[in-house]
């Protein structure tokens, strides 16, 4: 293959923003962003609900094409049919791609399926990007598991987003061809180092509040130290099944007031809410990646997390704390240490590590290379 002419790139992700500020799959854009230098890029996103029928559209990094098949919920009797709607239309549209060079699926079992159908349709390569956290919710599934090594096992590559999920696939005994740790990449320019380094008297909490993912631990474990370190206050982002519990939790208490929630908020507002806190908590049980830690460290800004699964992979004494992630005593020790010493972590190291590692420059030239392995 030419290594300057531009890959033709066909992406079928599970997730996707279905319109402009949407956060659902927004991290398949950095995917995208990463790699425009390499690829002409076409998005082929299918959905089953959301606004029905077929649409276009296209920026200066890749062209998307939309369908939807239905307008309206669809009855669970129903959804097998759908679901064969989905197919064909997919297939239908996906065919008329002639010119790709290499398709990249983010998912094995729709995104998956459909990608290898048409890999063999065109006669080109199909990767799969996994991003499913933990495995076990696959692996567990007698039908989900069996689907998704065949579809795996068909795939030129399977590439996964930490050491950790290569682990788990391979311990459930499927067998890709090539498996390769990709990581995620990181807007490392969106999340710039913060400027201000003096302390602001904030922590801050940003994810989905699930509740494996540890806000209401992590409220808890404010309330051990908010006596001591009255100017302190504990800023939390996202909405989810822990936000009513969290707020029937500091109803009532003494350091309610010292308690933020500010619910949703687009990547750009999450990136200033980062540079304005002293230090990140996220005691997440599980995590395939951890991106929004990624990010954290991007700013600048020191971090405490979960020691088990991926961000143990990334995250060190030089960027932050790892904790058990359901051990409130340790995370209230874990604030109040980073009280103390959250101004010794040199903020542009932190950032400099995360443009090296994750960096769009550095993971699209990994993507690129790898794209170019299928010609091979």
């Amino acid at each position: 293959m030419d290594s300057n002419k531009k890959i033709k790139l066909l992406v079928i992700p599970d997730l996707f923003p279905k319109f402009e500020g949407d956060v659902q799959g927004i991290f398949i854009l950095d995917y995208l962003k990463s790699v425009k230098n390499y690829c002409t890029t076409n998005v082929l996103f299918l959905r089953l609900v959301g606004k029905k029928g077929f649409t276009v559209d296209a920026n200066d990094n890749y062209t998307t094409y939309r369908y939807c098949v239905s307008s309206k919920k669809i009855p669970t009797l129903l959804k097998p049919f759908a679901y064969l709607i989905w197919f064909i239309k997919g297939y239908q549209l996906g065919k008329k791609f002639t010119d790709t060079d290499i398709i990249h699926s983010h998912g094995s079992i729709l995104s998956g399926t459909l990608s290898y159908l048409l890999a063999k349709k065109l006669k080109v390569p199909f990767i799969i990007t996994e991003h499913q956290g933990p495995f076990s919710m696959t692996s567990e599934n007698f039908w989900k598991f069996r689907w998704t090594r065949f579809i795996m096992q068909k795939a030129d590559a399977v590439l996964t987003v930490s050491e950790h999920l290569k682990q788990e696939i391979l311990s459930s005994s499927i067998h890709p061809k090539k498996i390769i740790v990709t990581y995620n990449p990181v807007d490392t320019d969106l999340f710039s180092p913060k400027t201000n380094t003096a302390p602001t008297n904030n922590i801050l909490f940003t994810g989905r509040l699930d509740n494996f993912k540890g806000a209401l631990r992590c409220v808890k474990a404010f309330e051990k130290i908010a006596e001591k370190h009255p100017l302190y206050t504990f800023t939390i982002v996202g909405d989810g099944e822990d936000y009513l519990p969290i707020k029937n939790y500091i109803e009532g208490k003494s350091f309610k007031e010292k308690i933020v929630l500010k619910g949703g908020l687009s990547k750009a507002e999450i990136a200033k809410e980062m540079q304005q806190a002293d230090f990140f908590i996220f005691p997440s049980r599980h995590e395939s990646f951890g991106l929004v830690i990624a990010e954290a460290i991007s700013c600048g800004v020191p971090v405490i997390v979960g020691n088990q699964t991926a961000p143990k992979e990334y995250v060190n004494k030089d960027c932050g704390l790892l904790v058990p992630p359901d051990d409130v005593d340790a995370m209230a020790e874990a604030m109040e240490q980073l009280i103390s010493t959250f101004s010794l972590y040199n903020t542009n190291i932190m950032h400099k590590q995360m443009v090296v590692d994750f960096g769009f420059d550095a993971f699209g030239k990994k993507l690129k290379f790898i794209y170019e392995e299928g010609y091979k």
